[in-house]
């Protein structure tokens, strides 16, 4: 539910617009508020998941979401719609904070690469099939039905959850770090912002500047709160276990990439071949097709393995697809496409299970639920900072081929190579990272 939400809205804009009789300025908030309280709360959340038990806080984030979820179907105006959003991603920063934490404390080390990677197969499925599954319920049943759907899963979910899950053991005398976890939103809320709004505004503009300024300000602040703390947010030293960072790094550059599929083969698709929003569904539909067979396989052999060789294989394989992708021009069939997109499912689903479990195995049991956050956040700083990357390079390429001459079709397809291109660097970069990292060490 979670996932599908980030990007199930995307398809509703236009819709949205009208129905609100709104700018596209007001309601992309409609995103952006979604996103900035998930990815500026997930730490947080799994520090307090730590503290004070994961069972209460995924009770919470099922029913707040399902809350939040009603509650935005019944807006009236796209600032009550916004308002509701912050609290539906209020309850999803609980919800993906929480989850890999839970498997990774209830299943063996021999297990939990298979675990994970069906986990990391649902969060794909969700982010993928979103758009697809938004389109037929805005075609058939209206906006709203994209938040009716989360109602009954919510309420289903929350039951299943209290029946299944089991009280935490939890560790007495902890501390929670009040101005570690402030100065910790306010630098990612201001980054956030820098990466969203950053071409939209301008980058050399005094707002980007000036956030740009305070995130820099707000980290320093944060790394030095943190070295002091007793009992800090998130330990530094974490960051020295090289298995841990090399992993998240991976991650970020990954996700980075791979949003330049989803932000922009929907408009070469129907732009420049001409498909309609049915046929790009279908397409879509190959890469968690592909990721939902693969990334249990590749979690199981990643438990017997202990190796980082099949994640940085499953990298390698989707930066690949990305420079088969850019090359694409307007004679491609539907099969050239999927063919593509499979790849993307299979590079994916063999790097995502490994990577997952080497962060989630990387750090003591007290501290799952920051390693379960930061995976959260490193996937969602991922999201927007690919979409901002790759609509930046894509917009360049194209205005600048069509003040050459060039007709827009050709245009489009430059900037489209340029764009792809880019992923293909920044997944190969993925790459390095994760050959960077070595053996991981089993922590149980």
């Amino acid at each position: 539910m979670a996932t599908l939400d980030a990007s199930i809205i995307n398809l509703a804009l236009p819709t949205l617009t009208d129905y609100f009789n709104t700018d596209l300025a007001t309601i992309e908030w409609v995103i952006l508020s979604y996103l900035l309280t998930i990815t500026t709360l997930l730490l947080t959340l799994g520090r307090l998941s730590d503290m004070y038990g994961r069972k209460p806080m995924f009770l919470a984030g099922m029913l707040i979401f399902t809350l939040g979820s009603g509650l935005c179907s019944l807006s009236a105006t796209a600032g009550q719609l916004i308002a509701f959003r912050v609290v539906q991603g209020l309850g999803a920063a609980m919800l993906m904070a929480n989850s890999p934490a839970i498997i990774t404390d209830v299943f063996p080390h021999t297990e939990r690469g298979k675990a994970l990677g069906l986990v990391g197969t649902v969060v794909s499925i969700g982010s993928m099939t979103g758009p697809v599954l938004g389109g037929f319920l805005i075609y058939w049943v209206g906006w709203q039905s994209i938040f009716y759907i989360n109602i009954p899963v919510g309420l289903l979910g929350t039951l299943y959850a209290f029946k299944t899950l089991k009280p935490d053991q939890l560790h007495d005398g902890q501390k929670f770090d009040i101005k570690g976890a402030i100065l910790m939103f306010l630098s990612i809320i201001s980054l956030v912002l820098v990466i969203t709004r950053g071409h939209s505004l301008g980058w050399d503009s005094p707002a980007i500047i000036g956030l740009s300024i305070l995130f820099a300000i707000f980290l320093a602040g944060f790394i030095i709160v943190e070295k002091r703390a007793d009992q800090p947010m998130v330990e530094l030293s974490l960051f020295r276990n090289r298995p841990f960072s090399a992993s998240n790094a991976s991650g970020f550059l990954s996700f980075v990439a791979m949003f330049a599929v989803i932000f922009l083969m929907p408009f070469y698709m129907e732009k420049i071949l001409g498909y309609s929003p049915k046929h790009v569904g279908m397409a879509f539909i190959a890469v968690p097709l592909v990721m939902a067979l693969v990334a249990p396989v590749s979690g199981w052999i990643s438990d017997r393995t202990n190796s980082f060789y099949l994640s940085s294989l499953g990298v390698a394989i989707s930066c690949l697809a990305l420079f088969m992708l850019g090359n694409l021009d307007q004679d491609a069939t539907f099969i050239d496409i999927v063919i593509r997109m499979g790849m993307i499912g299979l590079g994916m689903g063999l790097f995502q299970s490994p990577n997952n479990s080497i962060v989630m195995g990387s750090v003591p049991k007290n501290r799952l639920g920051i390693a379960g956050g930061m995976l959260g956040m490193v996937r969602n700083l991922g999201m927007v900072t690919g979409i901002a990357i790759s609509g930046a390079v894509f917009t360049s390429g194209l205005h600048s081929n069509q003040a050459a001459g060039l007709v827009y079709e050709a245009a489009f397809l430059g900037g489209f190579h340029d764009a792809f291109m880019v992923a293909a660097v920044i997944c190969a970069i993925g790459v390095i990272t994760s050959l960077m990292r070595g053996k991981s060490e089993k922590v149980t």
